[in-house]
């Protein structure tokens, strides 16, 4: 089997993620926004897939870095296409960046799974058919209903748990650390609230 070609297609799709001035992502209004589906096609008719920002297959990247690398060699052989495209990493002028190498690794593993007629992480030796979810926050901010508060994050943890049915959560904290929240030297600690409510349930 031999990878015969390499595409990307944006799509557009609704989300309520938005990101501030330091990058970070928050819950917010509905918007529409872009996103794209790189696919790994063989000569035996598999294709892999995987969804990613569209910066990081632009035709510029997979042109000069990844169809030249990929197109030709046995799809099978993840790790040895994975350097094939990382060693051009030192003469990529920072643009090949670990996000576009994790998307093509993500497309490779997809048709290898499709290859084995089993699900990537039975291939990988997972013996678990399910596992626990957790509930996660974003990091800390100052928006309006946002996570300003050791108290906002006891609300949306407490959200997460009694709606959603999460059984355990993940809290971010500020970033940077902030001065305003600090009380004794210490920053403020977003777990008490969630801990105090769930007492043991809370991880």
């Amino acid at each position: 089997m031999k990878i015969t070609a390499i595409t990307a297609r944006t799509f557009r799709h609704s989300t309520n993620t938005v990101r501030d001035s330091d990058g970070h992502g928050h819950p917010g209004p509905v918007s529409q926004t872009t996103s794209a589906i790189l696919s790994i096609e063989t000569d035996e008719g598999l294709t892999g897939h995987i969804v990613t920002r569209t910066a990081d297959v632009s035709e510029a990247l997979l042109d000069r870095f990844v169809r030249p690398n990929l197109i030709g060699q046995d799809p099978l052989c993840t790790e040895a296409l994975w350097y094939r495209v990382y060693k051009w990493q030192r003469l990529g002028a920072g643009l090949l960046t670990d996000r576009v190498l994790a998307a093509v690794d993500l497309a490779l593993w997809d048709l290898k799974g499709k290859a084995a007629g089993m699900p990537v992480w039975k291939l990988l030796g997972g013996a678990r058919p399910k596992i626990l979810a957790y509930g996660s926050t974003m990091c800390g901010d100052d928006l309006e209903n946002g996570l300003a508060t050791p108290e906002d994050y006891a609300r949306f943890a407490d959200w997460l748990v009694n709606t959603r049915g999460y059984k355990a959560v993940k809290l971010h904290g500020w970033m940077p650390p902030s001065p305003a929240r600090r009380t004794s030297g210490r920053t403020t600690a977003p777990a008490p609230p969630c801990a105090r409510r769930w007492g043991r349930t809370c991880r």
